[in-house]
């Protein structure tokens, strides 16, 4: 096979480039015109994919004809597929987060109110984007291979610490730790959500047939205004 070289004279340094590798030069550096950044354009084509098409849709190669670019254009960023997924979760989770608190922004600034609009956004999330959250929880404890998630995760769980400050500790039978508030508010809202996003409810109400309202299954917390002086 013949071998092309191509001499290129870089700030006073001297490179002998095979054509095959100035012609991915080329296009990694048409790619990036046209994209401005590209490792973020496939994460936003990842996060089209999963609302779109599924789970099962999302691909190296999907993300890159999506965003228009060779099929090989990723790796340049993402060595395979689990590493372009952790960082469409971690995205994902700061989209999270931020849906909960605008639904806590427009919401009266009550303890009940604000515990409410924190879980219709928890729900709501999870419902608009079912595919992004079981892939987002998927891949909960992998935070020793992808590090950015710990951080991003850590984000959308501040926002239920935040919000578990009105609910009482005497809610339950005995006074609980803070810690344990937090969780018992948690695990009712990643129950019901993932029930919600899952299509799984298997009861529902019988006059209108549809899945029992978050309000109407909601426990009794007793809320409290917290002293935050």
């Amino acid at each position: 096979m013949l071998s092309v070289s191509i001499y290129i004279s870089r700030s006073r340094q001297s490179k002998i480039l095979t054509l095959s590798t100035l012609l991915e030069e080329i296009r990694l550096a048409d790619a990036k015109y046209h994209h401005g950044n590209l490792k973020e354009a496939l994460i936003s084509a990842g996060l089209e994919i999963l609302k779109n098409e599924g789970l099962e849709a999302l691909s190296l190669r999907a993300c890159a004809a999506r965003v228009g670019v060779s099929h090989g254009a990723p790796k340049n960023h993402f060595a395979n597929l689990s590493v372009l997924q952790a960082a469409i979760v971690a995205e994902g989770f700061r989209q999270f987060a931020a849906a909960m608190r605008t639904r806590m922004a427009d919401a009266s600034s009550q303890g009940k109110a604000q515990v409410m609009a924190a879980a219709r956004g928890y729900v709501g999330f999870a419902e608009d984007n079912p595919d992004l959250f079981r892939l987002m929880f998927s891949m909960e404890r992998q935070f020793d291979i992808y590090p950015d998630l710990l951080p991003a995760s850590q984000e959308a769980y501040a926002v239920l610490r935040d919000v578990s400050r009105y609910i009482s500790p005497e809610t339950c039978r005995h006074p609980v730790h803070r810690t344990s508030v937090e969780t018992t508010l948690w695990s009712f809202l990643h129950g019901y959500a993932s029930l919600k996003a899952n299509r799984q409810f298997y009861t529902s109400n019988r006059e209108t047939g549809k899945d029992p309202e978050l309000e109407d299954v909601f426990p009794r917390f007793e809320f409290v205004e917290p002293d935050d002086g």
